[in-house]
């Protein structure tokens, strides 16, 4: 359909005339006469009046096939998560930004590129289009979901670039944990519903509590940390020991991820205080977690444990293109292991690695 007819349209549909179309736009009734005919535009600033007028978007207005364009921002978003999953970051972000190209204006590829940039890491530049991306959806955007996301990126973001008062002004716009949206469902819902959307909760506390424990030894205000070495190896054992009271038949499923990067961060603990025994003994079994991650995944299967049977793995993203066995030998890099990188245990674990490790 061209303008003039989806004008034309749009007016029957309103059950408006010529004149007062002409009227509420201000102008001449045979202009609107000519715009229906095909003869002639209207000037390009009056496209938000008529919008408004008949209740559509400019897009519709323009004859722009919206479900066309929607299936097309889709596919931009499929194909960039497809490489995002399996950890090619940067060929996901140059898909975006070609999409952005292509869709100036489509808030949803600025907000998964704004994931996708700040996950790439601090780089100057990067830092400045997250921002520039965040600020443009809080200006202009009106979609509450792509507003909160960009939100909790500038939050990140604003920090690392010294406007931390920035980042602390819009958190607390945001609503407290209780008004969240899952846990608001859980009230709303019965039934199935609701029993699906406590255990989605559940599962994401987990989650939420085991980054929590082990990410939280900033440097204080005196410039101390508040735990030691000897201490975290206290705090990340707990953490295990919680997952291992929660998935007690040793199913873990996208968890054991947690507990495979949790014994190698113990084993390197005990390697900076000189325990080199624990270390190689918490290397091999960090090494088992990795090597049964990488033979058996996570993306397919699901829990046994009580409190989630049933439940499906998967939506499990990778921020690197290493496998779990990969990135435990990347880690055994650290130099806290050279004192004992010619010992026979720590050889037999690297070899034992190597033969899984690979890209995805």
């Amino acid at each position: 359909m061209n303008f003039g007819e989806t004008i034309k349209k749009l007016r029957r549909q309103k059950d408006m005339t010529q004149e007062q179309l002409s009227e509420y736009l201000n102008i001449s009734t045979q202009a609107v006469s000519r715009w229906e005919t095909n003869s002639s535009l209207p000037d390009i600033t009056l496209i938000p009046m008529l919008s408004n007028i008949f209740d559509v978007s400019s897009d519709v207005l323009l004859g722009i096939d919206v479900t066309a364009k929607e299936k097309r921002i889709d596919d931009i978003l499929k194909h960039s998560e497809e490489y995002w999953r399996n950890g090619y970051n940067e060929r996901a972000a140059e898909i975006l930004r070609d999409g952005l190209k292509e869709y100036p204006n489509s808030y949803k590829i600025m907000r998964m590129l704004m994931s996708n940039i700040w996950h790439l890491g601090d780089d100057e530049e990067k830092t400045k289009e997250v921002i520039r991306l965040g600020e443009k959806i809080l200006a202009e955007c009106t979609d509450d979901e792509l507003r909160h996301s960009a939100i909790q990126l500038l939050c990140y973001t604003y920090p690392t670039v010294g406007e931390t008062e920035k980042a602390v002004e819009l958190a607390n716009k945001m609503p407290d944990t209780v008004l969240s949206r899952h846990n608001l469902l859980a009230i709303i819902y019965s039934g199935t519903k609701k029993f699906e959307t406590r255990r989605y909760n559940i599962f994401g506390n987990i989650s939420s509590l085991m980054q929590d424990m082990i990410y939280n030894n900033p440097y204080l205000d005196d410039g101390s940390q508040p735990y030691t070495t000897e201490e975290l190896i206290i705090i990340y054992k707990q953490s295990i020991e919680i997952l291992g009271v929660i998935f007690g038949d040793g199913n873990y499923g996208f968890f054991r991820q947690h507990l495979a990067w949790r014994y190698t961060d113990i084993a390197r603990f005990y390697a900076q205080l000189g325990d080199y025994d624990n270390a190689v003994k918490y290397l091999k079994i960090a090494a088992e977690h990795s090597i049964k991650l990488d033979i058996e995944g996570y993306d397919s299967g699901e829990y046994t444990a009580l409190i989630f049977k049933g439940m499906k793995f998967g939506g499990v993203s990778h921020n690197t293109t290493s496998n779990d066995s990969m990135h435990q030998l990347e880690e055994m890099k650290d130099s806290a292991f050279d004192p004992i990188r010619q010992n026979a245990d720590f050889t037999e674990i690297e070899q034992n690695l190597k033969k899984y490790a690979k890209k995805r």
